[in-house]
């Protein structure tokens, strides 16, 4: 098969699959997993549930709840992604995209551009950081209703939350603050941009829509108080379960 060429060049699988399994049995379900499964669900919403009013977590559960039916939803890798499965609440009535692979920083602002050309309204939550490492994207903006939520903390808000933080050297080379006013940029390149300091603001600047490509930037509190407040949440989510 010449294909294998391209699925598996250096010929090392075992078994290629080329094609879905048919399921030929069916298995019960288990009613003391699911049992389990929601306890420790609930336990988690209420560990999370004392987030501050305007913390990058609100922000993602406001975007989730603010977002009308049947638009769709971009989100960046990193922080956003990972905040949005953690603090809003699933909905089925919105259609939600992300990229995956290791450079996850890579196209974020030209992936959103590209599936708003599907949809009539799209929104993509951003990091600051995935959002100026594609920003040449902004020179040749689309037609298409998008609205861009940036969440401006100045850096890596992820590597707050991980073991190197605090070593030496920490801010240079994990947190990487920009310093830059993400507002102006946009500026620069034409775009339309509002910048938003609370969760009212927020709502209000979700409620309007642009004809075509907005940028939104919430300046958030500091990486630090973020990273606090999640390390603290786990530790309560942690004290909470009894296995």
């Amino acid at each position: 098969d010449p294909r294998t060429k391209r699925i598996d060049s250096a010929r090392t699988a075992d078994e290629i699959l080329e094609e879905i399994p048919t399921v030929k049995t069916k298995v019960e379900k288990d009613i003391d997993w699911q049992k389990a499964w929601r306890k420790y669900e609930t336990l988690a919403k209420e560990a999370l549930s004392t987030y501050p009013d305007w913390s990058e977590g609100a922000l993602a559960s406001l975007v989730a709840t603010d977002l009308e039916n049947d638009s769709a939803l971009f989100v960046a890798s990193s922080r956003p992604i990972r905040d949005l499965e953690a603090f809003a609440n699933p909905r089925a009535d919105v259609i939600t995209y992300a990229n995956r692979g290791l450079a996850g920083i890579d196209g974020n602002i030209s992936t959103a551009m590209g599936i708003a050309t599907h949809h009539d309204e799209t929104f993509a939550i951003l990091g600051d950081l995935a959002f100026l490492h594609d920003i040449s994207a902004l020179s040749n903006p689309t037609n298409d209703v998008l609205t861009i939520i940036v969440v401006d903390n100045n850096g890596g808000g992820i590597f707050s939350t991980l073991p190197q933080q605090g070593v030496e050297g920490f801010e240079k080379i994990f947190g990487t603050p920009h310093d830059r006013d993400l507002s102006k940029i946009a500026s620069g390149f034409g775009i339309s941009n509002e910048v938003v300091t609370s969760a009212k603001e927020l709502h209000i600047a979700l409620q309007r829509i642009h004809p075509t490509i907005h940028v939104i930037i919430a300046k958030m509190p500091s990486r630090e108080a973020n990273a606090e407040f999640l390390m603290n949440a786990i530790k309560r989510y942690k004290e909470s379960v009894v296995l």
